[in-house]
């Protein structure tokens, strides 16, 4: 999810145990601390852009990690207050701040590594998309009234807190309603066509969480399609790309293209043309709302090369993100 997001959603959750102690200090704390997680992104200087893919929302996003550090963070803490507070409470605020930053990535298509080190596992949900305005303004709302509204007593703001963190999980159930009538509409399209396929996978799209991307793989390649709750449309348009699996064996065999294919989570598109093969995450869904696929940023390879070390990803794409087609994107959510 979005930095804006974890720092409200950690300011909240440290809040709802701290802030009758140490008021709005615990809003600015648990800010802090819901952003750790990423901090990772430091890392990124020390490793190649296809490691890095695999380093990123791995360890510092894990279980053992907001366990180990919520207790190093309350003993400092307890440390510093003079043990005025109790250390089960500082333990539990931070713990709280820190592993909801991983379960809301849990909820995101790119993936979470909850169980690292011990498994390199990509928890993904796929339920929200990193850019959601209204789960983001459930949370800032909340916050900006603690932060502001002066006078309010622990009981009122304990209240506010609690309808602030009710509310914006209520709404992430709502995604999952919501992805589950999109699901149950790609299933009756693919039965209707007699499509035969290995797996599916429904991805939401940006600043909403009711339009969302179907991907269905077959042998030969994926079928997309996109579904509005909103829709007009009695049947779901699917465009057929054909990807070169057959090569997936192959691309094993060199480092960065099994970091690369663990990161698309079964679903890589393998597009080849002359001697280049290039390899698409396919699992956030088309850059575009309309018309033919389109898909940006791949891994680009070689695989006559001995090593990977001209393995790269390619920006040189023009688009820049699927939020750049925003007034499409507005269009097709209203089910046009």
């Amino acid at each position: 999810m979005d930095s804006l997001s974890q720092a409200l959603l950690g300011a909240a959750t440290f809040a709802i145990v701290k802030d009758k102690y140490i008021g709005k200090k615990a809003l600015v704390i648990g800010a802090i601390v819901g952003t750790l997680p990423d901090l990772d992104v430091c890392l990124a200087p020390f490793f190649n852009e296809v490691a890095f893919i695999s380093v990123h929302r791995s360890v510092s996003h894990s279980l053992i990690f907001a366990v180990l550090a919520s207790a190093a963070f309350a003993f400092i803490a307890h440390r510093i207050t003079k043990y005025n507070y109790r250390y089960k409470d500082w333990a539990l605020a931070f713990f709280l701040a820190i592993f909801t930053h991983s379960l809301l990535d849990w909820c995101t298509t790119y993936g979470t590594k909850l169980l690292a080190p011990f498994h390199g596992h990509l928890f993904s949900l796929n339920n929200i998309h990193i850019i959601e305005p209204f789960y983001t303004s459930i949370l800032l709302i909340g916050v900006l009234i603690l932060l502001f509204k002066k006078s309010l007593p622990s009981f009122k703001r304990q209240k506010v807190l609690r309808f602030t963190l009710a509310f914006s999980t209520l709404y992430l159930c709502w995604t999952f309603v919501s992805k589950g009538i999109a699901n149950n509409q790609f299933l009756a399209q693919i039965e209707a066509k007699g499509i035969q396929y290995e797996k599916m996978m429904i991805s939401p799209t940006p600043l909403n969480s009711l339009l969302w991307n179907g991907i269905i793989k077959t042998k030969e390649g994926y079928y997309f399609g996109s579904y509005s709750l909103l829709d007009s449309r009695e049947t779901i348009k699917l465009y057929f790309v054909e990807s070169k699996n057959e090569l997936i064996p192959k691309i094993k065999e060199f480092k960065k293209g099994r970091q690369y294919l663990e990161f698309t989570q079964g679903f890589p598109l393998i597009v080849m043309e002359n001697n280049e093969t290039s390899i698409y995450a396919i699992k956030f869904g088309p850059m575009n709302y309309f018309g033919e696929p389109e898909f940006v940023y791949p891994l680009s390879l070689n695989l006559n090369e001995e090593n990977d070390a001209n393995f790269k990803i390619d920006h040189s794409s023009l688009q820049r993100g699927p939020i750049k087609n925003y007034k499409k994107l507005l269009k097709r959510i209203r089910g046009i």
